[in-house]
C-alpha cells in the first residue's frame, strides 16, 4: 500500500493515515500495550517507520519508542532502509529535543556488544548469535553478503560522505573506471586472505551505518565514538578480502565527523591512518571511495584553517572523480573543492562547482533533503565572499529553513546554519546599523552550542566572535547617539579574548583564524580608544596573514584597510594611512573589480587623508572615482548583477572536470595536477 498517494477519504492514503492513528492510539504503557510494541519490528520496513514517527509525536510514547530504538536489530534495520532516512532523523530529532538521549543511548549499546573482547561466555555469546544471525544469511552466501555490504555502504544513498545506493553505481570488478593503484610488494595477494564471518560483517556494518547516521542527525561525538570503535576491531582483524575496502571507508567516516566536531588532534591521528592505508592502495578500493577520501582530508584541512593543503587534496579528490560516482559523491567533492577554491580566491572555478552541485542536489534529492540543505551552505559562502551579500542571506536563510525542517532547533547543524546567516546578516546590515536579524540568529547559534558543546570547544568559540562583532557595532551605533555602552566593548572584548586565546591554543600563532582574531580585537581596541594597542594588532595580523596567504589575498586586504583607517582617523599618520589605502585597493580591484562593495571605506578614507593633507588635486580624483563607484554598485544592486551569475547549464562530471582543469587560474596560469608524496 502507498502510503504517500494523494486522495479523498476513500483513498488508500485516508485508509492507512486512519489505520495508523487507531494503532497508535490504542499503544500505551500497559503490560500488553508493551508486548504489541515489543512486536512492532516484526511489521514491514515502511509501514514501521510511520508508526514510530507518528508515536515520536506523543509524548507519554517517547520513553518507550527510546527504548525501541535503542534495541541495535530495530535500529539498523531501519538505518539500512533509505527511504525511511529522513523520516528516522526527524524521530531522533524529536526524542533528543525531548531530552531522549537516543544518539549516546545507540554509541553505548554498540560499544557494549562490539568494543568488547570477542570472546563471551555461556548464555550472553548464545543470545548474541542468535539475535545476529536473524539478520543474516546462511554461511553459504556469506561471500555474496560481505560484496553486498560493500556496495551498500560504498554507495549509501542515505549516509555522510557517500552516495546513492543505485545499481547503475555500484562497484564491479571490471569497472574501467577505478584509479589504476600498484599495491606495494607487501601486499598480501586477495587469493590467501580469509573469507569474513557473518558475525564480523553484521558489526562492520552496523558500526558504519550507525556511525555515519549519527553525524548526518548532528551527534559527531556519538559517531566518533562508534567509528572508532569500529576501526579499532577493524585493526584487530586478520586479513581478509575486503579489509582494506572497509578500513579505508571506516577512516573517512571518522574523519569527518572528528573534523566537524573540530577535534583536530584525533583527526590528525585518523589522516596519518589514511595515509598509511594509501601506501597498500590497490584496485579493490573503488575510485568513488578514493574520491570521497580525498575530499574529507580536504575538509579537514579547511576547517583548520591550512588552505593551501586543502586545495591540493581537492584537487586531488576532482582527479579521482568519475562519471560512474554516484550522485552524493559527486555533489560532496563538488562542494568541497568549491570551497577550496574560494579561499584561494579562484572564483570562476569555484561558482562552476557549486552550482553543479546545487543543481545536483536538487535534481536528486529534492529541496526538502538535508544534502540540499548542505550545498546551499557551501553557496552562501560562495556567495558571500564574492560580494554578492543579499543573494548569500536569502540562500542561508534557506538552507536554515531546510536543516530545522529535519532537525528542529537543537542540533548541531542548526546552530552552524544559524551563526552562518548571523554573520552574512552582519555584512549586509554594516551600512544600516539595524542588526536586529543578526543579532538574533547569532543569539540563538550561541544558546544551541551552549547545550550541546562544551564552553571550551571552538564551535561555541565561532558563535561567540560574531556575537563580539555585533555588540560591538551596536555600541558604536549608540555612541554615535550620545549613549555611553562601555559594557557592550567590554563583553565583546571578553569574547574576542576567549576565542583567540581557544584559536592560539589549537591552531598556534600562525594561522589564519587567529590571524582574524587578532583583527578582531584591533577594530575592538580602535572603538575603545586604545590605539597602539590596536595598531599591534593589525600588524600581527597582516604578517600573519601575508605569511599564509601571500601578499594579495583578501583577507591581507581587510587587515590593511583596517590599520589605515586607524592611522587616517585616530593616529593621524596620514601618509603611513595613504599607502596602506592604495595597497588595500589594488587588491580588491585585482580580486572583485570597480564595484566591490569594500572599495567604499578605502575611497572615502582616501578622500579624507587628501582633504586633511591639502592635496586636492588627488581629493577631487578619488572623490570622483568615489561617485563612479556609487553609480556603478547602484546598477548592479538594482539589476541584480554578479560578477559570477548562477551557472544554470548541466554538466557531465567529466565537462566538469575538463572546464575546471583547463579553466584560467587567478593568476593566469593552469592549474596541474598536484603532486603527493606519502613516505
Amino acid at each position: 500500500m502507498n502510503s504517500s498517494a494523494p486522495g479523498n477519504s476513500n483513498s488508500p492514503k485516508f485508509l492507512y493515515d486512519l489505520a495508523l492513528d487507531s494503532l497508535v492510539r490504542g499503544l500505551g504503557t500497559t503490560v500488553p500495550s508493551l508486548e504489541r510494541i515489543h512486536r512492532l519490528p516484526e511489521l514491514p520496513r515502511n509501514i514501521l517507520i510511520d508508526v514510530y514517527e507518528m508515536m515520536s509525536k506523543r509524548d507519554f510514547l517517547k520513553d518507550t519508542l527510546l527504548e525501541e530504538l535503542c534495541r541495535l536489530e530495530v535500529f539498523t534495520r531501519l538505518v539500512r532502509y533509505s527511504p525511511a532516512r529522513s523520516k528516522l532523523l526527524r524521530i531522533v530529532a524529536s526524542l533528543m529535543a525531548s531530552k531522549k538521549m537516543l544518539a549516546s543511548r545507540l554509541s553505548e549499546a554498540y560499544i557494549a556488544r562490539y568494543g568488547q573482547d570477542w570472546e563471551l561466555n555461556g548464555d550472553l555469546e548464545e543470545e548474541r548469535k542468535a539475535e545476529e544471525m536473524m539478520q543474516l544469511p546462511s554461511a553459504a552466501r556469506q561471500d555474496d553478503r560481505a560484496r553486498e555490504l560493500l556496495r551498500d555502504y560504498v554507495a549509501d544513498d542515505e549516509s555522510p560522505g557517500t552516495s546513492s545506493s543505485s545499481s547503475t553505481c555500484r562497484r564491479q570488478d571490471s569497472d574501467p573506471n577505478k584509479v589504476p593503484l600498484q599495491p606495494e610488494p607487501n601486499v598480501m595477494p586477495l587469493t590467501n586472505l580469509q573469507d569474513l564471518p557473518a558475525e564480523e560483517l553484521q558489526a562492520i556494518d552496523t558500526g558504519l551505518r550507525m556511525g555515519s547516521f549519527l553525524s548526518e542527525a548532528g551527534w559527531m561525538q556519538e559517531s566518533i565514538s562508534v567509528l572508532s570503535c569500529l576501526n579499532a576491531r577493524l585493526k584487530r582483524l586478520p586479513p581478509h578480502k575486503y579489509w582494506l575496502e572497509m578500513r579505508y571507508d571506516c577512516l573517512q567516516r571518522l574523519l569527518y565527523a572528528e573534523s566537524s566536531h573540530c577535534n583536530f588532534k584525533l583527526a590528525h591521528r585518523t589522516y596519518e591512518e589514511l595515509i598509511e592505508l594509501n601506501r597498500s592502495l590497490t584496485d579493490s578500493v573503488p575510485a568513488q571511495l578514493v574520491a570521497l577520501t580525498y575530499s574529507q582530508i580536504s575538509a579537514m584541512y579547511f576547517a583548520r584553517n591550512e588552505y593551501v593543503n586543502s586545495h591540493m587534496w581537492s584537487g586531488l579528490a576532482m582527479r579521482s572523480l568519475k562519471a560512474s560516482a554516484p550522485p552524493r559523491i559527486a555533489i560532496d567533492v563538488l562542494r568541497q573543492a568549491a570551497k577550496a577554491c574560494v579561499v584561494k580566491r579562484d572564483f570562476a572555478r569555484a561558482n562552476l562547482l557549486i552550482c553543479q552541485a546545487v543543481r545536483r542536489a536538487r535534481q536528486h534529492f529534492g529541496v526538502n533533503h538535508q544534502k540540499y540543505g548542505d550545498v546551499l551552505m557551501d553557496y552562501g559562502f560562495f556567495l558571500l565572499n564574492v560580494d554578492s551579500v543579499f543573494q548569500s542571506v536569502n540562500v542561508y536563510k534557506e538552507a536554515l529553513a531546510v536543516r530545522r525542517g529535519i532537525f528542529g532547533n537543537m542540533n548541531f547543524h542548526v546552530a552552524i546554519a544559524h551563526e552562518d546567516l548571523s554573520y552574512a546578516y552582519y555584512v549586509h546590515e554594516y551600512s544600516t546599523g539595524d542588526f536586529s536579524c543578526a543579532q538574533d540568529h547569532v543569539d540563538k547559534a550561541v544558546t544551541i552550542m551552549k547545550n550541546l558543546v562544551p564552553s571550551n570547544h571552538l564551535m561555541l568559540a565561532s558563535a561567540k566572535r560574531v556575537k563580539a562583532l555585533l555588540l560591538e557595532e551596536i555600541a558604536l551605533d549608540k555612541m554615535a547617539d550620545g549613549i555611553d555602552e562601555e559594557d557592550l566593548l567590554l563583553q565583546s572584548e571578553q569574547l574576542h579574548n576567549f576565542a583567540l586565546l581557544l584559536s592560539l591554543e589549537v591552531f598556534g600563532e600562525v594561522n589564519v583564524q587567529t590571524a582574524k582574531h587578532y583583527g578582531n580585537l584591533g577594530r575592538l581596541y580602535q572603538t575603545m580608544n586604545r590605539f597602539e594597542e590596536a595598531e599591534r594588532m593589525h600588524q600581527k595580523a597582516i604578517k600573519i596573514k601575508t605569511d599564509l596567504l601571500g601578499a594579495f589575498d583578501y583577507e591581507v586586504g581587510l587587515s590593511i584597510g583596517h590599520l589605515a583607517s586607524l592611522y587616517n582617523y585616530q593616529m593621524k599618520k596620514y601618509r603611513d594611512a595613504e599607502k596602506l589605502y592604495l595597497r588595500s585597493i589594488d587588491i580588491s580591484l585585482r580580486l572583485f573589480g570597480h564595484s566591490y562593495s569594500g572599495l567604499e571605506y578605502d575611497y572615502l578614507g582616501l578622500c579624507h587623508v587628501y582633504e586633511t593633507l591639502h592635496d586636492f588635486e588627488k581629493y577631487l580624483q578619488y572623490a570622483h572615482t568615489l561617485e563612479n563607484w556609487q553609480i556603478l554598485r547602484g546598477q548592479n544592486i538594482t539589476q541584480n548583477k554578479s560578477s559570477y551569475p548562477a551557472i544554470e547549464e548541466d554538466y557531465t562530471i567529466e565537462e566538469v572536470k575538463s572546464k575546471f582543469f583547463n579553466m584560467s587560474a587567478p593568476n593566469s596560469s593552469k592549474v596541474s595536477p598536484p603532486q603527493l608524496e606519502f613516505n
